[in-house]
C-alpha cells in the first residue's frame, strides 16, 4: 500500500508542477487500484505533457530557420 501512495503522490506532483487542479483518490479507489494501473496512469501523464499539440507545433515552425 505504501508503493501505490508513493506512486499517488508522485502523480500528485507531476499535476501540480504542470498548474493543474490538485485532485485526491478515495481510499476505496485506492484499495483497489493495482501498482500497474497506477504506473500506467502516470506514464499517460508524461506522455501527455510531452507531446505538441497541432497549435504548439505551428508556432514552434514560425522559428525554424530555412
Amino acid at each position: 500500500m505504501d508503493d501505490k501512495k508513493d506512486l499517488i503522490n508522485e502523480i500528485k506532483e507531476l499535476w501540480k508542477s504542470n498548474n493543474l487542479t490538485e485532485f485526491d483518490i478515495a481510499p476505496a479507489l485506492l484499495d483497489y487500484l493495482e501498482l500497474k494501473d497506477l504506473e500506467e496512469l502516470k506514464s499517460k501523464i508524461l506522455t501527455s505533457l510531452t507531446t505538441l499539440t497541432d497549435e504548439q507545433k505551428e508556432w514552434l515552425k514560425k522559428f525554424k530557420s530555412e
